[in-house]
Parts: structure tokens; sequence; C-alpha cells
């Protein structure tokens, strides 16, 4: 299934944006949980000290901690502030603390901090055990402090950063598709230009003035350029060979006539001879005609051909008295070359008339995808059996007639250069021929394009 550049590129940006939000979120919850974490060990670290100098002998020479000197909140119970002081093996708590304790990491090096997170009760304390010499004495404190408080302060701001990247994501987005969409206003443009290319309406793309899309548009009107003048070019020279024929053949027909007199045989071989040269002349140069490409855009309205060439039967066959009969509306047009078309009604047109007794019909419709026509006679028709014969190359199913066969070799040729069917019948209004072709009128290339 394809996909537009603008899906692809959104895409893109949301996954890479998505991706970077996340991983700028993470780093910034971590470094602000990591700064207030360093804060509160800060703290517990110059509470420490404070806590180190309340520590003191009292009257019966045994240790306690000067309540005056400490800070209050250590002395409200489970204010999540603790401490815990160990002299000669010997500890102190603090009234916060109420019957908990705090679980130790047993430093023994003096001075040195040691700081980490336990839980107690589903609850988060940040922990700082460090050991100091107070009068010869080895003197162990045990600091926490409860942070679940500061946890819960950062996952709201953590929330409010997300949100606010989801926000901005968004804004983000919406100032890429208005981007996106004015840088692929060219495209567009470009895309634009090749329908009507396509239609007949434009000989050539117009420049975008981009530096991207012009090096491509130039070299599709180079394209296209020389595809007429190929075609032009190819044209040019079946006309001069047709041309070019007609002079040694006309001489050849002129002998031929004179050898008539003198040798009436001989002359009757040659003339077929001339006559077969001169099919397979018109034959393979039409061959040639309808091999090359078709220009883009082409399209031949039916209605002005058709009468034309009606005209034409009608003086042909005059003495027959032919009801031609066409249903043709002024919006039915052929996909390709008006010689194309004309070769091809002309000889279905003129076979339906030789063979009719009284009546032709012509019958063109289209759809969405497909022109069909249908030529109809009231002649004796053809058996089913003769069918492909009647399309073999120079077939001819009654001797007795003028002609040599092509004509309808011609047709399959045409209408298979177009990519289109052609099937033979029996006519059941007119009870003669009935043929149908049904020819596409677009290719895949422009079905494509036009998705």
């Amino acid at each position: 299934m394809l996909k537009s550049i603008q899906t692809r590129l959104n895409s893109g940006f949301i996954l890479v944006s998505m991706v970077a939000i996340v991983v700028l979120w993470l780093a910034n919850s971590w470094y602000l949980r990591q700064t207030a974490y360093e804060f509160v060990s800060a703290r517990l670290s110059s509470d420490a000290y404070t806590i180190l100098r309340a520590v003191e002998m009292d009257e019966s020479g045994g240790w306690r901690v000067n309540s005056d000197m400490i800070d209050p909140v250590y002395l409200q119970p489970m204010s999540g502030h603790y401490f815990q002081v160990r002299v000669e093996d010997k500890w102190l708590y603090s009234r916060s603390l109420w019957d908990e304790m705090i679980p130790t990491n047993g430093g023994e090096d003096i001075g040195q901090e040691y700081v980490r997170l336990v839980h107690k009760a589903k609850h988060p304390w940040l922990v700082l055990d460090q050991t100091f010499m107070k009068e010869g004495l080895k003197v162990q404190l045990v600091l926490a402090e409860d942070v679940q408080r500061i946890d819960k302060s950062l996952r709201k701001q953590g929330w409010a950063v997300a949100a606010s990247g989801l926000v901005f994501l968004i804004i983000l987005l919406v100032v890429q598709v208005v981007i996106i969409r004015r840088g692929l206003r060219s495209l567009v443009s470009v895309r634009g230009d090749i329908s009507r290319l396509k239609q007949g309406e434009v000989r050539q793309l117009s420049p975008v003035n981009t530096t991207e899309v012009d090096p491509l548009v130039t070299e599709i009107n180079y394209l296209v350029q020389a595809m007429e003048l190929r075609l032009q070019r190819s044209r040019n020279a079946v006309g001069n060979l047709a041309h070019a024929a007609k002079t040694p053949l006309t001489v050849l027909d002129r002998q031929i006539e004179a050898l008539k007199i003198r040798d009436p045989d001989h002359a009757a071989d040659m003339q077929e001879q001339s006559v077969r040269l001169r099919d397979l002349m018109h034959r393979e140069l039409t061959r040639a005609r309808i091999a090359g490409a078709a220009l883009p855009g082409q399209r031949i309205y039916m209605l002005p051909e058709m009468d034309k060439l009606l005209r034409t039967l009608k003086a042909i066959y005059r003495d027959k008295a032919l009801n031609i009969e066409q249903n043709v509306s002024d919006k039915i047009y052929f996909p390709g070359e008006r010689d194309d078309l004309m070769e091809l009604l002309g000889n279905l047109m003129d076979n339906a008339s030789k063979w009719a007794h009284s009546a032709v019909s012509i019958t063109a419709e289209t759809d969405d995808d497909c022109l069909t026509m249908i030529i109809e006679d009231d002649g004796p028709g053809i058996a089913e059996d003769q069918i492909e014969r009647l399309l073999t190359r120079g077939e001819r199913l009654d001797e007795s007639t003028d002609g040599h066969g092509l004509g309808m070799s011609i047709v399959t040729d045409i209408v298979r250069q177009y990519a289109g069917k052609l099937s033979l019948g029996r006519s059941e209004r007119l009870n003669g021929l009935k043929v149908m072709i049904m020819l596409p009128l677009h290719t895949k290339a422009e079905l494509l394009a036009s998705e």
C-alpha cells in the first residue's frame, strides 16, 4: 500500500519527537531526584554536626543528646526526621523515632559519609551514616529523613513536564504539517501539470522554482519533447516511404497494362503480385504507424469524425440505400490518435456496409474506465467456427468479393496496441455480424498516478 511523503515525514517526526521527549523526561526526572536527594543529604550532614555537638555526658556519667541544641523537628513523633547515636555501644534515639530504629550501615571510617535509600513501612528514607571522634570516643550518627513527600512532588512535577511535552509535541506537529504542506506545494503543482498534460491541455510542465523539483520537471519536459520528436520522425519516415513507393508501383502497373496485349497470362501473374505487394506495404506501413507510442493526453471526439465517415460510406454504397444508424454522443472520445480511430472505424464500417442488406448500426458509450464500440449489420453474419479465420492476417471468407482480407487484421492490431478487447458474434437486433470493441480510457500508469 502506497504512503504519501507527508505521512512518512509526519510519522518519522512524531516517532523521533516522542523518543526525544521520553528521554528528556527520564533525564529530567533523574536529575531532579538526584538534586533533591543531594539537598537532603547536605541537610542531614549539617544536622549531624549539630547533633554531634549536642551529645554530652549527664550528671550520672551517662551520655545524652541535649534537646535544647537540636532542631525541634527531631522531637516530634513520626515527624519524618530521625536520628540515632551510638556512644560506647550505647544507642541514643530521637523522640521522633518513637519505637522505630534506623537500619545502620556499620560505617567505621572516621568522617566518611555513607548515604543510602531504605524503605521503612513503605516509606522511602534517605539515611546518612557517619562516624566521628569526640573526646577520644567513636560516635556513630545515623540520620534519616522521610522523602515520600519529595518523591510525590517529583512525580507530580514529572507528569507536569510530560503534559507540557505532549502539548509541545502537538504544537510542533501542527507546525510540521503546515511546513511540509508548503514544502510539497511544488509537487502538487507538478502533479496538476502532469494531469493537464495527460488530458492534452498543456504540452509541457511549468517550472516551480524549487531546487529539488525543477530538475525533475526539466527532465520530464525533455522526455516529452523527445517522444514528440521521435514519433514525428517515425510518422514522417512512414509517410516518405509510402510516397516513395507509389512511383515505382505506378510504373510497374503501366508496364503490366502494356504487357497484357502481348502476354496476358504473364501480365495476370504480375498483376496479382503487384496487388499483393501493395497490400503488404499498406499493412506493414499501417502496423508501423500504430506501433508508435501515442503522445500523452491524446483524445479525439468521435461524433465529428463519424459524421465524415458516414457521408463517405453513403456515397460509396449509394446503390444499396443503406440506413446507417449512429448512437454516438458529442461527449464520447477515442483515447488515442485520429488516424488510428479512422483506420479502426473505417475498416469495420466499410466491412459492415459491404455485407449489409440495408441496415448498419454503430453505438459508442463510455463508463469511468472503458470505451465500448458496437458495430452491427443485417448481413449474413459468420459462423462461430469461422471467427478465428476472419481475424487471421489476410484471410478472407468469401473470395468472390473484392478485398484482400487485411481490414480485420489491421483492426486487431490497433485494438491490441491500445490494450483493448475485440469480440465477434451475431447481432440479436439486426441478425447479422456484431463487432464489439472495448478500449481502456486510461493506461495503468495513469490510473496509478491518479490514486
